[in-house]
């Protein structure tokens, strides 16, 4: 009885959800990914849960490491979950530095002979026919080789990985190359994924944007990410704000979307703030909810550092309250993305979406949502939209 290879997945995803759909289910298949950064930056732990998330969904993945030995490649890929061993090949790049033998198949033995270390990889791909391959990394070998001869074994291994069906991601740190060196690099590329650590009123924080490198492709902004064990990469907003008129919804809005909100109220009026914690489709944010009133507007000085998105809630029956919103949007800033809520909804006498368009003043392309914020209707949907346009997708 014949038998015959399920269908290859036309795209692989990064598992980070909210990521994936906007990159349309992942990254096309085949492609070559280029993992780059400037300064160094957390390419690694992208290019770890991209080959986890492969093998989670069954695929054979590939990982050549030039700069650890395999016992610490399983070692730092088990921060993931369980390391599916089977599935998983890997070239030993590190034993034959430390002058020690090795118990894998595939093992680059001279670090001088480029054609070599080209050759080794190239077998390693054709034999193990890998749906996802990582090169971990390519300034160690920009370090000992000459250019031009490293960009003819960087298309040789692109190729191998192509002829297979393989996404290879090559992470690399331009510590040397010009700008025109760097052009070729990105040529060879099908997506530009690159990676910035930034440090902001002492706290680090991780970015990434993703480019695809065809005519009319997919091309985002920085993009804020964090890192938590077993869970993975996932896209991290520091700060959405929740504004809006008094008794427009906000407290209400903030407890639909965090489990965890507390809330400092007095007589049920926010006189303080809101505050919860948002997971949702591979974003985690930290929510704030701001009092409606004129006097607790110093207030929005404190919480717009590192403000990543804004939610303006108002109350869909009262038209009296639009010039009230719309001073509080004046006052976060136009730079601000910005989704509105046009809450309670499901009310008489609500406005429509022209109506509070053309009463706060918006812009063609920010988004009106209705919700009833107190069954969550509308809320999820509001985030997700906001998501998109920090995103910059």
């Amino acid at each position: 009885m014949l038998t015959t290879e399920p269908p290859k997945p036309t795209r692989l995803n990064t598992g980070i959800r909210i990521l994936d759909e906007r990159l349309g289910g992942g990254f096309e298949r085949p492609c070559a990914l280029l993992l780059f950064s400037r300064t160094p930056a957390e390419k690694r732990l992208f290019a770890e849960q991209f080959v986890m998330t492969g093998l989670r969904a069954g695929e054979p993945c590939l990982y050549v490491d030039f700069f650890r030995a395999p016992q610490l490649i399983l070692r730092e890929l088990g921060k993931f979950g369980t390391v599916e061993e089977s599935r998983l090949r890997l070239v030993d790049a590190t034993s034959a530095q430390l002058l020690i033998e090795s118990d894998q198949r595939h093992v680059i033995r001279d670090l001088t002979d480029l054609d070599g270390i080209t050759r080794t990889i190239r077998t390693a791909i054709e034999e193990t026919r890998p749906a996802r391959v990582v090169i971990d990394s390519m300034e160690f070998l920009a370090d000992r080789f000459d250019r031009d001869a490293l960009f003819r074994a960087w298309r040789e291994i692109g190729e191998a990985a192509r002829a297979v069906g393989a996404a290879v991601a090559f992470l690399f740190i331009n510590w040397t190359y010009g700008d025109a060196d760097v052009a070729r690099v990105v040529e060879m590329s099908d997506y530009v994924v690159e990676f910035q650590t930034r440090v902001r009123t002492g706290v680090v924080r991780n970015y990434l944007r993703i480019a695809a490198q065809r005519p009319g492709g997919l091309s985002t902004a920085w993009i804020p990410y964090t890192f938590k064990d077993v869970s993975g990469l996932t896209v991290y907003f520091p700060r959405i704000l929740v504004i809006g008129p008094p008794n427009a919804g906000k407290t209400t809005v903030v407890r639909a979307l965090c489990g965890n909100s507390v809330s400092v109220d007095t007589m049920g009026t926010t006189v303080a703030f809101d505050y919860g914690n948002l997971d949702l489709s591979g974003l985690e944010a930290e929510v704030i909810g701001t009092p409606g009133q004129e006097r607790f507007e110093f207030m929005f000085g404190i919480f717009a550092r590192e403000v990543s998105g804004i939610l303006l809630v108002l109350d869909a029956t009262r038209p009296e309250e639009l010039e009230r919103a719309k001073s509080l949007l004046q006052l976060v800033g136009a730079e601000s993305s910005v989704v509105v809520l046009a809450n309670k909804s499901d009310l008489p006498g609500r406005l429509d979406e022209a109506a509070i368009r053309a009463g706060l003043g918006l812009a063609a392309d920010v988004p009106v949502i209705p919700s009833v914020a107190t069954t969550g209707q509308g809320t999820k949907e509001a985030v997700l939209a906001l998501a998109q346009r920090v995103m910059g997708v």
